[in-house]
């Protein structure tokens, strides 16, 4: 696509921009500065949201029918050792979850449907939001805030992915990113001498006896065609090698694709950790936050996804994806008001098979992938907007 090559440099541009300049969820500050800075530049009318933290515009061409597109604008507290050229330049902070990729790629797709508006008709809703790394997301403030149009036709996102080579993008009907509860477990007693385990209850024995049950979830508890997740992240307790300590404490996640399920896994949990505590003689407590709910993209609008990007990329470079991911978006807040679909977009160089994945501080997309994302924002756009 001709206007999709045209946006490219734009594109690049602010994605280099930003990775250099990476901010963490809730200090978006300069990021959507950029954003907004740009937008205006290519004449539209941008308005900062969120604290000045996040961007919303539109592209306006009469009536018709109203999409949104969505990028996000955080990065992870992650030193970067990609060594690249445009390496972040912020201590400690990277964009290794591609943010900086989907931001760059909606501006060019900007410019993109302003330079086709001879092929269509209606809205189209740029939403450059923060915070979708920090709990609840920062979806949930752009809903509020009313940056996010009700009543719009469709909505569209896409997350990089190295499942899928550069020049190619996954789609998956249905469920699709598992929905998320947090948890935290805090189990005190009285401590003791590590010479004289009987004088008091272990809290770090009571903590493991719990871990080790809670496997049980998803090995015994949850049927085989119900995909779902229990993984313990953290564990701390102790000071000292002869010291039994007062208190431990570890926290985890809980994902499911159903919203049902996830609400059973959740109760379950609470159940061992009150069960056990009490078989430890031990005193715990657990807290729960909802972080996301579970995606679904809509079968119809993944039917017409399909048709329109294998008629733009090519029909090789569109995968159907069997399974879906276990990984969690905030896009799925947008999903609950309107049907929308999120892509996968593939970002593994070419002539690989294995690369760094996101979420470590090796990530380090092919750039290239960049005008693919450029290309399905405003193909998938442009198929509601005709028609």
């Amino acid at each position: 696509m001709s206007v999709a090559k045209s946006a490219y440099p734009l594109a690049l541009s602010v994605r280099r921009d930003l990775h250099r300049h990476p901010e963490l969820s809730t200090k978006e500050f300069r990021s959507a500065k950029l954003v907004f800075d740009n937008l205006k530049s290519l004449g539209l009318k941008p308005s900062l949201c969120c604290n000045k933290t996040g961007v919303v515009a539109s592209v306006d061409n009469g009536k018709g029918k109203t999409v949104v597109i969505r990028a996000d604008l955080d990065a992870l507290p992650l030193q970067e050792e990609t060594g690249l050229a445009f390496t972040s330049t912020i201590p400690g902070v990277m964009h290794a979850c591609g943010h900086d990729m989907h931001t760059g790629i909606l501006v060019g797709a900007a410019q993109a449907l302003i330079a086709c508006k001879d092929t269509w008709k209606g809205r189209a809703v740029l939403l450059f939001q923060p915070s979708e790394e920090m709990a609840p997301g920062g979806a949930v403030s752009m809903i509020k805030e009313k940056a996010f149009p009700l009543g719009a036709d469709a909505v569209f996102g896409l997350h990089v992915s190295t499942d899928h080579p550069c020049g190619t993008v996954g789609l998956k009907s249905g469920p699709d990113y598992a929905g998320v509860v947090d948890f935290e477990v805090v189990v005190n007693v009285n401590g003791g001498h590590g010479a004289s385990p009987q004088t008091t209850a272990d809290p770090i024995v009571c903590c493991c006896a719990m871990i080790s049950q809670m496997q049980t979830l998803v090995s015994r508890e949850s049927p085989p065609h119900e995909p779902s997740v229990v993984t313990v992240g953290t564990f701390h307790s102790g000071t000292k090698q002869n010291i039994i300590p007062t208190e431990a404490k570890f926290s985890g996640t809980i994902r499911a694709l159903s919203g049902a399920h996830l609400d059973f896994l959740r109760t379950r949990l609470g159940e061992i950790v009150t069960a056990i505590a009490a078989s430890h003689k031990a005193k715990a407590l657990v807290r729960f936050e909802k972080a996301y709910p579970p995606g679904y993209n809509d079968p119809h609008l993944i039917e017409k996804a399909e048709i329109a990007l294998k008629s733009t990329l090519g029909a090789k470079k569109v995968i159907m994806r069997d399974a879906p991911v276990m990984h969690a978006e905030d896009f799925a807040y947008y999903q609950k008001k309107t049907p929308g679909i999120y892509v996968h977009l593939g970002v593994r160089p070419l002539q690989t098979k294995s690369v760094p994945g996101i979420h470590t501080p090796y990530f380090a997309p092919c750039e290239r992938a960049i005008l693919t994302g450029i290309a399905v924002h405003v193909s998938l756009a442009i198929d509601i907007l005709s028609s």
